[in-house]
């Protein structure tokens, strides 16, 4: 029961990772737009352009929602494999 609850976790801990790492990659995505005047990619995640609205700053975007999942899921993936393999190299040797 202790090595389930590690990993329910530690998935847990990935989804968590993977959310924070999309979002400051679309904040790094939409700086460089702001910054540079231009469009900037971040292929299969993220797209920002600068523009403007009403002679105001403004910024569009479009999300790829698939590849904020594929972030999470290689996040959860990665979390759960160390807590497995930190489980294993943790457990007594049986000898």
């Amino acid at each position: 029961m202790k090595t389930v609850s590690k990993i329910v976790g530690a998935a847990l801990n990935g989804v968590a990772g993977g959310l924070a790492l999309a979002f400051i990659l679309c904040v790094a995505v939409s700086v460089i737009a702001i910054s540079t005047g231009s469009r900037a990619t971040l292929p299969g995640l993220f797209t920002a352009t600068r523009g403007a609205e009403n002679g105001a700053l403004a910024l569009e975007f479009q999300p790829n929602f698939a590849g904020m999942v594929v972030v999470i899921a290689l996040s959860v993936l990665v979390s759960v494999v160390m807590a497995v393999r930190r489980s294993t190299a943790e457990s007594p040797d049986p000898r």
